[in-house]
């Protein structure tokens, strides 16, 4: 009888050490993507999981509802509607379950209709903004639609160096200065709001150069740092997250297309090659791509015109391209006129072919009406978070 009890209870041991696949995935659905990557090598069926449907239906259902505690504030964050109307700038902000609502925000100053918003969205509820009119001299503001406050950068450091060579030359043949902002951010280390552009010259024989502003000293300094750019970093190429700030950079500026990432807080860099089926975007007519955070994670969304089918794919590693992992195709939609932007939590808005402004629910895959004829095609969606920080006052703004 003692040898029975023994081998019944050396068989129950053997088979509590087994855990089903259904526990391992729903584990695993749950771990951010980078982590998971790492688990690949630790048993063969888990290298496949990402060919796997059942699992990659669980990790898309919980990439989606579950918001990392890391991107809180994208979660809370609602998207905001940049729009014309009769040849002014109207700004939105659409709120509400499905996005029904809306009330519209004053524009910093009637008389700059010139300056237009840059990039993702808002850092702490303030806005970047770029002056795109025919007498650019490379202004930018920083506006908190709460406060109304705004602060307006002093002129480039580029202007000064073109002065001062004119001066001596008066009968060279120069053009103008062109400015390409490519990040907008919050520095943690230092508690500091910056923006990093490229300057380029009509003068050959000056170089182009990098230059960084800072909201603490209210200046421009050079940066010195050979790192790729591009020449159309302004509508949905360029985001924030966690102190880094990102651009996608075209392939004729670099040996290939890549996502460019700088980090403010010791101005280093990474690069990361784009996915082979966008990496020559630039190029591609039929190609349209938006950068976004998806809950803690840097997406690459991308919407192909022959197929009309979104693509979304996030990245699991800096630097590694493998690390790309698509995680859905939304479609065929053949009611797509024109994309203009993601929501914080996957939303994409886009013109439909009879004007109204819709949104594709990424959990549902159902596509809504925000309630807005967009007859002008100078929309676009960026994301915007009414929150007053006390980093914003130790900046002195």
């Amino acid at each position: 009888m003692e040898k029975t009890t023994t081998l019944a209870s050396t068989k129950n041991e053997m088979v509590s050490t087994h855990i089903p696949d259904d526990i391992h995935f729903s584990i695993l659905s749950k771990l951010p993507l980078q982590s998971l990557k790492r688990f690949e090598s630790v048993r063969k069926s888990w290298s496949l999981l990402f060919e796997n449907t059942h699992f990659m239906n669980m990790f898309r259902n919980d990439f989606i509802t579950n918001p990392r505690r890391s991107c809180s504030y994208y979660n809370e964050a609602s998207p905001l509607l940049s729009v014309f109307e009769d040849d002014k700038k109207v700004l939105y902000y659409l709120y509400g379950e499905r996005f029904k609502n809306k009330f519209k925000l004053d524009w910093f100053n009637s008389s700059q209709e010139h300056f237009r918003i840059f990039g993702f969205g808002s850092i702490n509820g303030t806005l970047c903004l770029y002056d795109f009119s025919n007498d650019n001299q490379g202004n930018i503001g920083l506006w908190n639609p709460t406060t109304q406050t705004t602060i307006l950068s002093p002129p480039s450091l580029a202007i000064s160096l073109v002065e001062s060579i004119l001066d001596h030359d008066e009968d060279m043949d120069f053009d103008g200065i062109f400015y390409n902002l490519h990040g907008f951010g919050y520095d943690r280390v230092t508690k500091d709001y910056k923006v990093i552009r490229y300057v380029w010259f009509t003068l050959e024989y000056l170089e182009p150069l990098w230059e960084i502003y800072s909201l603490r000293s209210n200046m421009w300094r050079e940066l010195y740092v050979d790192m790729p750019y591009s020449l159309d970093c302004i509508d949905g190429t360029q985001v924030y997250m966690d102190g880094v700030c990102h651009w996608l950079s075209e392939e004729d500026s670099n040996e290939e297309s890549c996502l460019v990432s700088f980090y403010f807080s010791n101005e280093g860099f990474f690069t990361t090659p784009l996915p082979s089926e966008v990496e020559d975007w630039s190029d591609d007519l039929a190609l349209w791509l938006n950068l976004a955070v998806l809950n803690g994670s840097i997406a690459l969304v991308s919407y192909h015109k022959e197929t009309t089918n979104f693509h979304i794919s996030i990245l699991g590693d800096f630097g590694v391209k493998e690390s790309w992992t698509k995680l859905f195709i939304v479609g065929p939609l053949s009611c797509v006129k024109r994309p203009i932007g993601v929501g914080t939590k996957g939303e994409i808005f886009f013109i439909r072919k009879d004007e109204e402004l819709v949104w594709l629910d990424l959990s549902t895959q159902m596509i809504e009406e925000v309630g807005y004829k967009a007859n002008n095609p100078n929309c676009s969606i960026i994301v915007y978070k009414e929150d007053i920080l006390k980093e914003i006052y130790d900046c002195g703004y």
